[in-house]
């Protein structure tokens, strides 16, 4: 059973040793958002989601049948506990911006390249080495009576075995880990002043657990002696649950956010900080970037230019295949995509989002389009620190059910691209890595070749998206500053509407 421990749900899902889904469970759960920044969600909530959503697979099997379970988690959160588990936060995920200010502080205090160097973990309010600096400056007395710093897994796994350990992959992604060394960084933890001793254990992501609490077994329906594997991270996880494992196997999601990667043996940072480079397992390393920008943001246009009909039903389907009455290029209609700030490539809040070369002439479809094409334009900005000549790109997320995103991602990025046939990518690589612990897998790659739901081929609009993929970075560029003081300005005078 892999269970994916995600910011909007936890999906239970149980596999056979071929990778294929037998039943599933999910559970959701509320992100609390407000104007200062803030995305918390509820660590109990999300625990006892957990419980539940392993209890109804439970009910659909025999005891025996089951080899274990592996867990996947959202990467970046971060708890404050006190003595015996008790929380002293909620857990803060990485949409929190509220560290940005403290952050920037801290910027021009050190020299903080140099542990995207160490870390791979871009300099960004997203991390918990951004949240600590925060909270510490912000919450001082509370600061002082944590004794834990942990994320929502190690929670999770405390509750249910009573030991704080915490998987590599997701270590990698805190800021405070070199991935490299197989160790807490020292300069990092100076800033945050901090010893290793206040946060989990760090181990392998096959690192077994067994003995879960008797009350929790019962409520589950599990053996207490159940092999339970700690699993890995949920972005390094998809590659692998859609086998995208290969050298020149690159996967590109789309869901609320977005994200590229690429599987690698080798630690990969950008020498303009770019892109991430977190711990995979097995050697392995996730290199790439996440955006802000992807689903919420076709979300957001539909809602402005969709038909009345298209906004009641959230007939994306419809919506999008709208692009297709207008030609490549939206008629010179150019859409900056960054309405939530963005991570990757450019790791700041000031962006913004907006239209250029707008006349009169423009009609609703030519702003889907543009839409459609700006998401794609900046996936393109990610793909391209990490890209190699002979790429295959694998679609996953919402946004990969529709034929006219895939035509489109095909040309700009003029490479195949592949619909694998699972949306169970994170769920399935916590199955993979639990088979490889329990010795059923010798390696990452399942024993025969998963299904291909579709594929696409860059067509003869390639040309004229690599000229106007040019225009877009200029206009981005030339905008950035005028960005930057908007938001001074709207800080200025606290304009919010």
């Amino acid at each position: 059973m892999g269970v994916d421990i995600g910011t909007s749900s936890t999906k239970a899902v149980l596999f056979n040793q071929r990778g294929e889904v037998i039943f599933r469970q999910a559970t959701h759960y509320e992100l609390i958002t407000d104007e200062t920044g803030k995305a918390e969600e509820s660590p109990t909530e999300i625990f006892d989601a957990v419980l539940t959503s392993i209890q109804a697979v439970m009910k659909n099997i025999n005891t025996e049948e089951l080899a274990g379970i592996s867990f996947s988690s959202a990467m970046h959160s971060l708890i404050m506990v006190g003595s015996n588990g008790e929380l002293l936060t909620e857990c803060i995920t990485w949409a929190d911006g509220r560290s940005s200010e403290t952050l920037e502080k801290v910027k021009r205090d050190n020299y903080l390249f140099q542990l995207y160097e160490a870390t791979g973990t871009p300099i960004h309010p997203m991390s918990p080495f951004a949240k600590i600096c925060w909270l510490k400056e912000e919450k001082p007395t509370l600061f002082k009576r944590t004794e834990k710093f942990v994320d929502i897994k190690s929670y999770i796994l405390y509750r249910l075995f009573g030991v704080w350990v915490m998987d590599e992959s997701l270590a990698s992604g805190t800021g405070l880990y070199n991935i490299m060394e197989h160790d807490w960084e020292f300069e990092a933890m100076e800033i945050v002043k901090l010893t290793p001793d206040f946060l989990p254990k760090v181990v392998p992501e096959t690192y077994q657990l067994a003995g879960v609490k008797k009350e929790y077994a019962e409520l589950m329906g599990i053996p207490e002696n159940l092999p339970f594997i700690i699993g890995g991270s949920d972005g390094a996880l998809a590659n692998i649950g859609i086998q995208a494992t290969g050298q020149n196997d690159v996967t590109i999601t789309v869901g609320t956010s977005g994200a590229v990667r690429k599987l690698t043996d080798q630690f990969q940072i950008d020498s303009r900080g770019r892109t991430f480079c977190y711990g995979a397992g097995d050697g392995y390393f996730i290199a790439g970037g996440a955006v802000n920008n992807g689903g919420k943001v076709v979300e957001w246009g539909l809602q402005q230019f969709g038909s009345e009909a298209e906004i009641s039903r959230r007939d994306f389907a419809s919506f999008i295949a709208k692009i297709e009455e207008v030609p490549p290029g939206a008629a010179g209609l150019l859409f900056q995509p960054y309405l939530l700030g963005e991570r990757a490539p450019f790791w700041t809040n000031d962006i913004r989002g907006g239209f250029v070369g707008l006349t009169i002439n423009h009609t609703k479809a030519h702003f889907i389009r543009a839409i459609l094409e700006g998401v794609a334009f900046n996936l393109a900005e990610v793909y391209e620190v990490v890209s190699a000549p002979d790429d295959i790109i694998y679609v996953t997320g919402g946004i990969s059910a529709h034929d006219a995103w895939c035509k489109l991602l095909a040309d700009i990025l003029n490479r195949e691209i592949r619909v694998p046939h699972t949306i169970e990518g994170s769920s399935l690589g916590a199955a993979i890595i639990g088979m490889r612990s329990l010795g059923i897998l010798k390696d990452l790659n399942l024993k025969h070749t998963m299904p291909i739901k579709a594929v696409y081929h860059p067509s003869e609009n390639v040309l004229k998206y690599a000229e106007l993929r040019l225009i877009f970075k200029q206009v981005t560029t030339q905008l950035m500053s005028s960005y930057s003081q908007l938001n001074s300005w709207q800080k200025k005078f606290d304009i919010n509407s």
